[in-house]
């Protein structure tokens, strides 16, 4: 199945917003419901990503719909070592944070 390309940097090279990010995040559970294709996310170009961005856009899939899913679904490239980093961090966060709920 070919993957349906999302390019971030067409956003902006600075990726800064919750609200962009959702409105984003929800494009993309759209064409894979659709059943289109695989989506990529390309961040080729992105220079930096906030972490309140990573959040909306990554890590609320992973955690809603599942690693799983989300590794069946949707494939990242383009990654600077620092993009990386603040997705990697923010999904943790997101998942220590449910987990935490369920134990209280």
């Amino acid at each position: 199945m070919k993957a349906t390309p999302y390019r971030l940097a067409d956003l902006g090279t600075d990726l800064s917003s919750r609200h962009r990010a959702s409105s984003l995040r929800n494009t993309i559970v759209a064409a894979v419901e659709a059943g289109r294709a695989k989506v990529c996310l390309d961040f080729t170009d992105v220079r930096t990503v906030s972490s309140s961005f990573a959040d909306e856009l990554i890590a609320v899939l992973v955690v809603i719909r599942g690693e799983e899913w989300f590794q069946k679904n949707i494939s990242v490239t383009g990654m600077s070592v620092d993009v990386r980093q603040t997705v990697l961090e923010s999904v943790d966060e997101r998942i220590s944070a449910q987990e935490s709920q369920k134990t209280v």
